[in-house]
């Protein structure tokens, strides 16, 4: 099975979010350490943990709206193709498909001149060889 460019875009984005994810959690946990350590609510280490927090978050809502992004454009690429290759009219019978006697009259025609000449080649062969 091959995996086209939005497939992989999309296992791409997959695997960022995961690590955004992780990002978070180690985040909440140095929160709690500094809730532990009764650390003031204006101190730089918060300060700097607050600023993290918001980085975190803006990337992952960034990362959701590309995933969301994506997984529409291969639904809709999905969507037209089974349109395309729709297995239900790939065997329906055409009726009435417009055919030019004409054209079809000199094919044949064509057709016998081409058998009637090579028996005539035939018959020549045999009565030169005799």
């Amino acid at each position: 099975m091959r995996i086209n460019l939005n497939q992989t875009k999309l296992i791409g984005l997959t695997m960022e979010l995961d690590l955004k994810a992780r990002e978070y959690k180690k985040l909440c946990n140095k929160l709690e350490k500094l809730k532990e350590a009764n650390i003031d609510a204006n101190s730089s280490e918060l300060l700097e943990l607050k600023s993290l927090f918001e980085i975190n978050h803006n990337e992952i809502v960034e990362i959701k709206k590309q995933l969301s992004d994506l997984k529409e454009s291969e639904m809709l690429i999905q969507k037209k193709l089974s349109e395309h290759y729709d297995s239900s009219k790939l065997f329906k019978k055409v009726k009435n498909v417009p055919i030019n006697d004409e054209e079809t009259k000199m094919v044949v025609i064509e057709k016998k001149k081409n058998i009637f000449m090579k028996i005539l080649e035939k018959i020549r062969n045999i009565l030169n060889k005799n």
